[in-house]
């Protein structure tokens, strides 16, 4: 059933090169290496669009972010699209924008795919992908078992952490409230704390204000001032 209803959302999508060629996984991944592609279990695969400079300036921003965060706790990965998570048969092989792979689960980073869930699931939502990434993609990543699902819409600047949480002995996503200064924080990255903001800005913070970012999420900024007060 969700096989069907996400294969009818998404052949009614704009901005999207599909091929019905029945096309097997494993024939996807050596004809679409290097693409921004996506694969369904009919065999269909769908070409993403060409992102916009928003659409990258918000990536580049983050996988900074993250990756100067994930190097000073130590605790996982980030990986940056075009990487294909295939979760199940049943689902389609998706290619989040970016996502986190804890310690506990880097075995699942194979040479070419993520064999299973990722621990956080990050799209930016832009003009054509608005049905995809708040539909289908939420009902496969619910049902693939991502614990995270970060949702960010710089179109109306709006952003969310859905959390995955047992109810009625099914795991569904909730909104993740932000803490409050109004920041986006993650149940799976301590101390992470970013005010979204940020990312709609012309210009998101590079260079030592970005160090700086990580550093208060880490606790660098902290050590570094009492290295200097002790000198």
């Amino acid at each position: 059933m969700l096989q069907d209803e996400t294969i009818a959302r998404n052949r009614g999508q704009v901005g999207l090169h599909s091929q019905d060629d029945g096309t097997s996984f494993e024939e996807f991944l050596v004809a679409y290496d290097g693409q921004h592609a996506e694969w369904f279990p009919d065999g269909r695969v769908e070409v993403q669009m060409a992102a916009s400079e928003q659409h990258q300036s918000i990536l580049i921003f983050l996988l900074s972010l993250l990756n100067l965060y994930l190097s000073l706790r130590q605790i996982g990965r980030v990986l940056i699209a075009p990487f294909v998570m295939k979760t199940h048969d049943d689902l389609p092989a998706r290619e989040p924008d970016l996502m986190i792979i804890l310690n506990a689960n880097l075995d699942r980073i194979q040479p070419t795919r993520l064999a299973g869930p990722a621990d956080i699931a990050i799209e930016i939502v832009s003009v054509e992908s608005v049905e995809r990434d708040y539909g289908a993609k939420f009902a496969e990543y619910e049902a693939a078992g991502v614990q995270e699902y970060w949702l960010l819409d710089p179109i109306r600047q709006a952003a969310r952490v859905h959390e995955l949480v047992m109810l009625n002995d099914r795991a569904v996503y909730q909104v993740r409230p932000l803490d409050p200064q109004g920041r986006l924080t993650s149940g799976l990255l301590p101390g992470f704390a970013l005010d979204p903001r940020l990312m709609w800005q012309d210009a998101p913070p590079t260079g030592m204000a970005l160090i700086a970012l990580a550093g208060e999420m880490t606790g660098l900024a902290l050590a570094r001032r009492d290295e200097s007060t002790e000198s």
